[in-house]
């Protein structure tokens, strides 16, 4: 028996998988966790909102991240969305050699914000968030959060992620109508 076109199952490979996933552009953002000499950041692409009411945002992070146990620890935290000139900052707090605690903040602009989590001060906005829910995915975990404040600092372009490479937005931003 054949089967009609596009019905036809073939295993799905993981490395296929990524590779698709890999074609969907991202805004990137770093998150930030704790406070005083306890802080930590993280660049994340996998962001999203999720809810308007209540205002719900999800990020996804892998089980091994040195960002997970921080935020589970803590509770709260802050996703700060990067502007299209900032690939060096994404990098900064992608990369695994950076120093560690309050000194990987040493050459980045920021402020204590909400709970004295560290806030970047040229994100194009910025979200704090308490968590809400931790759900187990596979190799990840979807971190649910409730916004208790936000912000949002510019319009200039987002720093996009895609096909593993980071890009500079190209977005024109208009005015809504009504």
């Amino acid at each position: 028996m054949t089967s009609p076109i596009g019905t036809a199952r073939r295993p799905v490979v993981e490395t296929t998988v990524w590779s698709a996933a890999r074609r969907f552009p991202t805004g990137v953002s770093v998150v930030t966790v704790g406070s005083g000499d306890a802080v930590h950041g993280s660049t994340v692409s996998a962001f999203s909102f999720v809810s308007h009411e209540p205002p719900l945002i999800s990020v996804c992070l892998q089980n091994d991240s040195s960002l997970l146990p921080r935020i589970t620890q803590h509770r709260v935290f802050t996703v700060n969305v990067l502007a299209a000139h900032q690939a060096g900052l994404a990098r900064h707090f992608a990369s695994r050699t950076r120093s560690p605690g309050r000194a990987q903040f040493q050459a980045v602009q920021w402020t204590p914000g909400e709970d004295g989590v560290p806030r970047l001060r040229s994100a194009l906005s910025w979200l704090h968030c308490r968590v809400h829910e931790c759900v187990p995915a596979g190799d990840h975990m979807v971190v649910l959060a409730t916004v208790t404040a936000c912000a949002a600092e510019s319009d200039q372009a987002p720093l996009l992620y895609f096909a593993g490479h980071l890009h500079p937005g190209h977005i024109r931003i208009e005015e809504e109508t009504t």
